[in-house]
């Protein structure tokens, strides 16, 4: 293995492992192109180097996702970066792994539940090795972070009520079973309301309202979002919740699933109620989507700010998700080995780099909005 390569994507050969490599790429940066199947990383870096226009800078290592296998290549790289899913059923070796090596860790989880048991078990042994431990650096959660942030520069807020919305979505096979796997489990998708987790129900489509539309969108909790976990113990924030909202028929096939879920599984043991999801999830893919486009896959992030005496609104345009999940991995790991990371142990992307800092680096790069505050400085 070269000792000039300190970066490492495990389950590199899917659809959101390729948008890392690529935007590892587009920075000149070297890294580790890891998975279980050499097959499939071979037929996946050739789609890089298609996209990418010439050769990236790569290096294809296998191997199985256990400690025993993975310690010894972690321990010659800095960050990983797991793109691999459902986290909850098969991410921890990784995460153990990395502390184990003392890498740096990034993931692209969605899963409310995975977030929050990184914090509770490995939140402050991370913090020990001074080593950041990010999870959800992904469009789902980190971009209405970046969005409450910058509500939270207004002094008194300490209420958020976040929505997600995008256009054409387009769920990835690894995607669309961590989200069913959430939204079915009815006791772990959460809001905060004074300082506590209180559960959504699984089953109840939310009429919201997207300042991009005339007529109101249905909307269900995700899975929660990773925003309240995010929040749960900053001093500043009482209360935060998160929905997504999108096309209709997308949403009633959500809720019919979660409906049968409820039906057929809900008493089930976990290990079984995750096999129904998963093998729902199986139903429901359709194949690998093409890679999402800014200019079709656009969205909004509305981050609404509340306290005694204010309210404010941050409605953020932040398009093509899945590429800018990649991006913000790449940017992540850039930061990190330049020593640009503010802070360590268990901490959101715009905690552990700035929010402004971010911003400012995805609104140059194309991706999305300023908040007006930071429009006056541009």
């Amino acid at each position: 293995m070269s000792s000039e390569i300190k970066v490492l994507i495990y389950g590199a050969s899917g659809y959101t492992g390729k948008l890392v490599a690529e935007s590892l790429a587009q920075r000149d940066m070297a890294f580790y192109f890891a998975g279980r199947n050499r097959d499939r990383l071979e037929a996946a870096l050739d789609v890089v180097n298609e996209r990418h226009g010439s050769p990236v800078k790569a290096e294809i290592v296998t191997a199985n996702s256990t400690a025993e296998e993975l310690l010894p290549l972690f321990q010659s790289v800095d960050v990983v970066i797991n793109v691999t899913g459902p986290f909850m059923q098969i991410g921890w070796p990784i995460v153990e792994a990395a502390l184990a090596a003392g890498c740096h860790y990034l993931d692209t989880s969605g899963e409310q539940d995975w977030v929050y048991a990184l914090k509770e078990k490995l939140g402050q042994a991370f913090a020990d090795k001074n080593l950041l431990l990010s999870p959800a650096c992904s469009y789902m959660w980190a971009a209405g972070a970046m969005a409450a942030e910058a509500v939270l520069e207004t002094e008194g807020v300490d209420s958020l009520d976040i929505l997600y919305q995008i256009e054409n979505a387009l769920p990835s096979e690894a995607s669309t079973k961590s989200f069913l796997r959430m939204v079915c489990n009815d006791v772990s998708q959460y809001r905060l309301e004074q300082n506590e987790l209180v559960a959504w129900p699984n089953d109840k489509l939310i009429q919201a309202i997207a300042p991009n539309h005339t007529y109101t969108l249905s909307a269900l909790p995700w899975g929660g979002g990773c925003e309240p976990i995010w929040y749960k113990d900053d001093p500043r924030v009482r209360n935060c919740s998160v929905i997504t909202a999108g096309e209709e028929p997308l949403m009633l096939a959500v809720v019919e699933a979660v409906k049968a879920f409820n039906e057929q599984a809900a008493h089930l043991p976990q290990a079984e109620r995750e096999a129904w999801t998963n093998a729902m999830g199986d139903e429901m893919d359709s194949g690998e989507p093409p890679k999402d486009d800014i200019d079709i896959q656009r969205g909004v992030i509305v981050c609404l700010g509340q306290g005694r005496q204010v309210t404010t609104k941050f409605v953020m345009n932040l398009s093509a998700p899945y590429s800018w999940t990649g991006d913000l991995c790449a940017e992540s790991a850039e930061r990190l080995l330049a020593g640009k990371s503010k802070k360590v142990g268990f901490q959101s992307s715009p905690k552990a780099f700035g929010h402004r800092e971010l911003l400012t680096t995805f609104h140059e790069r194309g991706y999305c909005s300023l908040p007006p505050s930071m429009q006056k400085d541009q």
